[in-house]
C-alpha cells in the first residue's frame, strides 16, 4: 500500500504543481518546450460534438494544411515565431521545402543537400484539350501532351480497369481550360505586338503603364482575388 510520499509523486496534476528550474532555459533557449494543451487538436471538435466552444483546452481547427512543409528558418535555427508559425517545427523528410537550386537550375551540387529535388516536368499539367483530342497550340503548348494508345475497350462502352488503363481514355466533355487558352493567346499577342507598343511610346513620348485589374488579381496565398500577396489581409500579424 503506498504511503503519503508516494501519493504526491502519483498525483495526475503533479506536472502543474511541480516544476524544474531548467525548464525555462530549455523552453526559451534551447526551442524544445513540451507541448501546449492548446496545441492539441480537439478530438471532439473533429467529431462535431464539442461544446466547450472558446472555452475548450484544445485547439479547434480543420486546417491540417497549414503546417504541411518544414519550417527554413527553423532548420537555421532563426524561426522567431515559435508556436504561431504557420510552418511546422519538425524534422521530417517527407515534408522538408523544395530545393531552389535544384528548381531554378536543375543541379544542386550539395552532395548532402536536406531538402526535395522536384522533378520539373512532374510540375507541368497535362493539357486538358490534346487529351481531349486536339491542342491548337501544338508544341507550343505550355502544359504537358501525354502520348497514349486510345482503350478499344472504353471506346467500346466500358472499361474495367477505369483510371489505372494504361491506355488513353478520350474525354468528350469540353475541359474547363478555355480560359488558359485564352491566356496563351494574350501572352502570344503581347509576345508579337510588345515591340511596336514600347517602340511607339518612346517615339510619341507617352508614359502610359498597362496596370492590371485588381479583380484580375488572384493572390496565391489566400487564394482570393482583388489584392496581392504582399498586401494579403491574411498575411497581416505573422510577420517577425
Amino acid at each position: 500500500m503506498p504511503g503519503p510520499g508516494q501519493d504526491f509523486f502519483f498525483h495526475p496534476d503533479i506536472n502543474k504543481t511541480c516544476t524544474f528550474d531548467f525548464e525555462e532555459y530549455i523552453k526559451t533557449e534551447l526551442g524544445l518546450g513540451a507541448t501546449n494543451e492548446s496545441d492539441i487538436i480537439c478530438q471532439d471538435f473533429l467529431k462535431g460534438t464539442c461544446t466547450k466552444g472558446a472555452k475548450c483546452d484544445f485547439k479547434h481547427t480543420t486546417n491540417f494544411r497549414e503546417k504541411a512543409v518544414v519550417c527554413k528558418h527553423w532548420l537555421r535555427g532563426l524561426c522567431k515565431k515559435g508556436d504561431q508559425c504557420e510552418f511546422l517545427h519538425e524534422f521530417n523528410m517527407r515534408k522538408m521545402p523544395e530545393c531552389w537550386f535544384y528548381s531554378r537550375y536543375g543541379e544542386c551540387s550539395n552532395e548532402d543537400c536536406m531538402y526535395l529535388h522536384i522533378d520539373p516536368e512532374s510540375k507541368v499539367k497535362e493539357c486538358a484539350w490534346y487529351a481531349r483530342g486536339f491542342c491548337k497550340h501544338g508544341p507550343h503548348c505550355r502544359h504537358k501532351h501525354v502520348r497514349k494508345v486510345v482503350c478499344q475497350l472504353y471506346l467500346s462502352g466500358f472499361c474495367p480497369k477505369g483510371s489505372d488503363c494504361p491506355n488513353g481514355h478520350p474525354k468528350y466533355e469540353l475541359p474547363n481550360a478555355q480560359r488558359d487558352h485564352e491566356s496563351q493567346d494574350e501572352e502570344m499577342h503581347h509576345r508579337i505586338h510588345g515591340e511596336n507598343e514600347e517602340g511607339q511610346q518612346q517615339r510619341t513620348g507617352g508614359n502610359y503603364h498597362n496596370y492590371r485589374s485588381l479583380s484580375e488579381v488572384t493572390c496565391f496565398k489566400c487564394g482570393e482575388k482583388g489584392h496581392f500577396a504582399n498586401r494579403c489581409p491574411s498575411n497581416q500579424g505573422k510577420r517577425y
